[in-house]
């Protein structure tokens, strides 16, 4: 809280519940309530625990009452998502606020313009209702009996011919929402019209608005309207008295006509993605059942394209995605990641975890004698080898360092014989080097020799970083140890911790070497040399 006069940005002022007088500025996102994780928190017994929210869309800001107890009421009346302009005065139980734009709104966002307010302030009579269908379905030619069934299916044609025309295979969702409005407006009559799309939680809040006249007022929608729409799954056509878009200071409603208003539910696969609404001040009673079914047709293009845009997006995303996994992650791994079997740590979190690290001996000097095309391309080599050991007993690709590579074994999938995996992917690597130095001797090139160091212990496992740039790895002591580990060992061998070497389990040949003294540690890491895997 800060005394008045002391920010210039967005802000609320007034006298607070607790008696004090003073400013709060407002983020992106304020959300005001009685508990204590509100960003702006209200002790007051008339105000609920999470009681509204002022959210920045655009340049503007909404206010979205969140089903409070007791309401929230802008100059006087009580709403349910009002865009904010300087000067409103917002109450909340015994708190009275204004709000301050800061002189920072400008311009003209998809949902400024739209104010859905109470029951108790709109009594639409709801005139006619169509059972809305999700697809529209033509009859065969033997069925249509009568010119009257004939023209219902010639209109669902006609509908879809032209949503299709104007809309097309759109996918960007502020431009698809536009086109979807102009589809209303070329086959209707309408003044204004709205696309609501659903929250996860089911909440409606306007995305795209459009008006026949640039300078109309706002666009006032009736809770009730949004309420049957969405309980009965139906499209309905209401007559109702328009209410002044800004709540005169007046107690009294203030009408500025009678407006014929029709809303349809978005409905695709039985899940309601929305609403679209249109109304028209013309004259009484303007729109017919016809016009409602006309916005019926439309609606169910308008479904069906939505669907189709989170699809794609969808699609677009899992692409990204698996690319983006698939350059640390095994393909069984990443695969089960995209499909959502398992999540990745978004949160650094403590884990077990068996940890490799293999490192080129003598590396400086051959990069030295050979040119940097060479070393580059032994380097792609060797990584991509290294690489597909790992990936094939499952491990993750942490990172590569300079001429190491790093992997580890547990989140996000965790094996029960992770340990093992690790000792048996190190023994491969080893293999394939000796592959690769049958080729580079029988060229004329110097062979190359890697030590490995595994190491089984707790670290903390998750994505680590800046907001900027961040990785999912592992740190922690245990990975140092591997780390160290990989340090001691010559030129093809693979020294184990003890702990992983009895995590492994029979089955491997090792032999004991004696307590090693690694950098950073008080006491010796005793280890094992690993020799050879015998077991099934």
């Amino acid at each position: 809280m800060f005394a008045p006069g002391q920010l210039k940005g967005p802000r609320l002022s007034g006298r607070f519940a607790d008696g004090k007088v003073g400013e709060f500025p407002l983020s992106d996102r304020t959300s005001m309530g009685r508990h204590p994780n509100n960003t702006l928190r209200l002790v007051d017994r008339e105000v609920s625990k999470e009681h509204c929210i002022v959210e920045k869309v655009g340049g503007n800001y909404l206010l979205r009452d969140l089903n409070s107890s007791n309401g929230t009421f802008v100059n006087g009346r009580k709403v349910r998502e009002l865009r904010l302009r300087d000067g409103d005065e917002i109450a909340l139980g015994n708190s009275r606020l204004v709000f301050h734009d800061g002189g920072g709104q400008a311009g003209h966002t998809t949902s400024a313009g739209v104010t859905v307010v109470a029951s108790a302030q709109s009594m639409p009579a709801f005139l006619a209702t169509v059972a809305q269908m999700e697809s529209a379905e033509f009859r065969p030619a033997d069925k249509l009996n009568d010119l009257e069934s004939l023209k219902q299916d010639y209109e669902k044609l006609r509908i879809a011919n032209e949503f299709h025309r104007l809309v097309g295979m759109e996918r960007d969702l502020k431009s698809l929402l536009d086109k979807i409005l102009k589809v209303a407006f070329q086959l209707l009559a309408a003044d204004n019209a709205v696309v609501f799309l659903a929250s996860e939680e089911g909440t409606l809040s306007p995305q795209a608005v459009l008006r026949r006249k640039q300078d109309a007022a706002e666009v006032v929608v009736s809770d009730t309207v949004l309420k049957r729409v969405t309980e009965t799954r139906s499209a309905v056509l209401t007559a109702d008295a328009i209410l002044d878009s800004r709540f005169s200071s007046s107690e009294s409603i203030v009408a500025q006509g009678i407006r014929s208003a029709m809303a349809v539910p978005l409905l695709s696969k039985g899940v309601l993605r929305g609403v679209l609404f249109c109304d028209t001040r013309e004259r009484t009673n303007a729109f017919s059942e016809k016009d409602l079914k006309v916005l019926s047709g439309i609606a169910s293009q308008a479904a069906i394209a939505l669907e189709n845009s989170e699809l794609a997006r969808k699609i677009e995303q899992e692409v990204v995605t698996r690319a983006e996994l698939s350059r640390f992650l095994a393909p069984a791994v990443a695969e089960a990641v995209v499909s959502g079997k398992v999540e990745l740590l978004r949160v650094g979190r403590l884990a077990e975890v068996s940890c490799i690290f293999a490192d080129i001996r003598g590396f400086t000097s051959m990069a030295e004698a050979d040119s940097p095309q060479e070393t580059v391309a032994m380097l792609n080599t060797f990584f991509t080898a290294m690489a597909n050991c790992i990936f094939t007993h499952e491990g993750n690709l942490d990172k590569f360092i300079g001429d190491c590579v790093m992997a580890t074994w547990g989140p996000p999938i965790t094996h029960p014989d992770d340990a093992g995996r690790a000792l048996k992917c190190a023994l491969e690597m080893l293999d394939e080097i000796n592959s690769m130095n049958e080729a580079r001797v029988a060229a004329g090139k110097k062979a190359i020799e890697v030590g490995i160091g595994v190491n089984t212990g707790q670290a903390v496992v998750g994505y680590i970083g800046s907001n900027e740039r961040h990785e999912f790895t592992a740190i922690g002591d245990s990975v140092n140890t591997a780390s160290r580990l990989c340090g001691l060992a010559k030129g093809g061998e693979v020294l184990a911790s003890d702990v992983t070497v009895k995590r492994a389990g029979p089955g491997f040949k090792v032999e004991a070497v004696s307590v090693l003294q690694v950098k950073g540690k008080e006491k010796g890491v005793p280890a094992y040399r690993v020799l050879d895997y015998t077991g099934p």
